[in-house]
């Protein structure tokens, strides 16, 4: 059991047959400790990001040049448009070191780390994260992890990703850098929730799965341009009402009780803010849309209804709007919080930054609850 759940975990660096870290046949890998080992089922939960491996059929590119994003096509997973942004990462695989789209050709092979939403056009668009150029032809490829817990055990962190699924090893082999350029001497100050580029070869055969890194780069752009999470969004909301402390049951498998985020998650879903996907979870670490950060910040404001509101006809992409999402893009259209017309971008991951400039304008309109 636990030998399949790892190779569902991984199955995503598996898709691409260059430069991906390769499953151990059996045995653990020498560097690192062994890992405890629970005894217990492990339930898989879904990644916040998906790994896409293919070749460019088209570049996609703006009225100033500028890459907006990237038509791939793979015998695996079909076509896709990769929608670029500013908060895109380009990583040159080779090297180790940030890259850009200079030079980018069609039929180029590269892969693309990117969000688990997508349209529901052909072919599907998603927002790309990172953006992997020069692959080495042997596994070891940099790979794209949000942390999810860091521990120092003997005289290696672990770093625990991938849903719990994967725990990478930093010893003082391990190599370091920054996507910046900033200095980085240590480890020490890696966050929850940040993102990291990992090279590795080999991943062992267990649950968790176990890798030693050979480099890793922290992704350290300014926080207002990562991608939001819903924990994150829950945190600015809880925040914006005065952080009131509720009594309320909160069972999700995903949320530690004692996480910086567990009392806005509680808030939130005590409020209808927010909610599970139905099989104990809710996704704090997954990134949000435009429409669920919307829908949010909708039902934050006490879900207003608009009769018959035509503002949501002038979008080009009006088509990729979720029902459940219209009621509260058209009240956000409405106040002005939205662009007039144009191309909205429903399905687009947004960013720390946009959520906290739409709950700045909303914020005169709360009252926020005592403390």
């Amino acid at each position: 059991m636990n030998k399949k759940l790892v190779t569902i975990a991984l199955s995503g660096a598996l898709l691409c047959t260059m430069g991906a870290p390769a499953l151990a046949a059996g045995g653990l890998l020498s560097a690192p400790p062994a890992a405890e080992s629970t005894g217990a089922e492990r339930v898989q939960t879904l990644s916040s990001s998906q790994l896409y491996c293919g070749e460019i059929k088209a570049i996609l590119t703006g009225t100033d040049g500028t890459v907006t994003g990237l038509h791939m096509q793979s015998e695996q997973s079909g076509e896709y448009v990769m929608k670029i942004s500013e908060e895109t990462v380009w990583i040159d695989s080779s090297k180790r070191t940030p890259g850009g789209p200079s030079g980018l050709a069609v039929g180029e092979r590269l892969y693309v780390f990117h969000s688990s939403v997508s349209t529901r056009s052909l072919p599907p668009q998603s927002a790309a994260f990172a953006v992997v150029r020069n692959l080495p032809e042997s596994a070891g490829g940099a790979m794209y992890h949000q942390v999810e817990a860091v521990k120092e055990q003997d005289d290696r962190l672990q770093i625990s990703t991938d849903n719990g699924g994967l725990f990478l090893y930093a010893g003082q082999e391990t190599t370091l850098s920054t996507y910046t350029g900033n200095p980085l001497e240590n480890l020490n100050g890696l966050e929850t929730g940040s993102y990291i580029m990992a090279w590795y070869d080999v991943v062992a055969l267990s649950y968790p799965g176990q890798a030693y890194a050979q480099h890793i780069m922290v992704l350290d752009q300014d926080k207002a341009s990562e991608p939001l999470t819903r924990s994150a969004l829950a945190s600015l909301l809880h925040a914006a009402q005065g952080k009131p402390v509720v009594n309320y049951a909160m069972n999700y498998s995903d949320v530690d009780q004692s996480a910086p985020y567990a009392e806005a998650v509680r808030w939130a879903s005590s409020e209808g803010i927010l909610s599970g996907y139905g099989d104990g979870r809710v996704g704090p670490g997954d990134a949000v849309s435009r429409e669920q950060m919307t829908v949010m910040l909708w039902r934050w404001a006490g879900s207003p209804m608009l009769m018959d509101y035509p503002g949501l006809t002038g979008y080009s992409d009006v088509s990729e709007i979720s029902q459940f999402a219209q009621p509260a893009l058209a009240w956000a259209h409405q106040k002005g919080l939205l662009p007039a017309d144009g191309r909205l971008g429903p399905q687009d991951i947004v960013t720390l930054g946009e959520a906290e400039t739409m709950i700045t304008a909303l914020r005169d309109e709360k009252t926020p609850v005592g403390p």
